[in-house]
């Protein structure tokens, strides 16, 4: 019996990309971990992976007063010679912090820097966007994250993609 490819093995794929593409920009680092240059490259990484996560969170349950990125990957359509991706991106700065931060060239609130940051690196590094997929990787629609602690965005990029 021939063995089939794995359909869903696209998403950790991507999710491995993406964390990728957001731990080399050194913009997003420095928002996220402010000052680094006492720690050694293991305790960024760590540190790192405290802020960025491939999982969508559940509200209220951040405790920190930081800034952080949580995605996913989803398959919203899967056909015979063709499949999508779409990542969901949730970009959230606690709001005692969201007017201290700013970065020149990047404009709005600390979410909104942030979430320039990451179009940067994932829509504006050519490499990047077309790492993921036939098609480049597209931002399709970036709405309000507004919770009683934390307040960002919700970024949605689309991957078309052959099986």
């Amino acid at each position: 019996m021939a063995r089939r490819n794995k359909t869903t093995s696209e998403r950790g794929k991507f999710k491995e990309e993406i964390h990728a593409a957001l731990y080399k920009s050194d913009d997003i680092r420095k928002l996220l971990l402010n000052d680094t240059s006492g720690m050694s490259a293991s305790k960024i990484r760590e540190e790192f992976k405290n802020h960025v996560k491939s999982h969508l969170f559940i509200d209220d349950t951040i405790e920190e007063t930081d800034s952080f990125i949580y995605y996913d990957v989803t398959m919203p359509y899967l056909e015979p010679n063709i499949k999508g991706c779409r990542v969901i991106m949730y970009v959230i700065c606690h709001r005692d912090i969201l007017d201290n931060y700013y970065a020149e060239g990047y404009y709005g609130n600390r979410a909104d820097i942030l979430s320039e940051m990451i179009e940067d690196v994932l829509i504006n590094d050519e490499k990047v966007a077309n790492s993921f997929g036939i098609g480049e990787l597209t931002l399709d629609s970036v709405d309000i994250y507004n919770s009683t602690r934390f307040y960002g965005c919700i970024m949605t990029f689309n991957v078309p993609t052959f099986r």
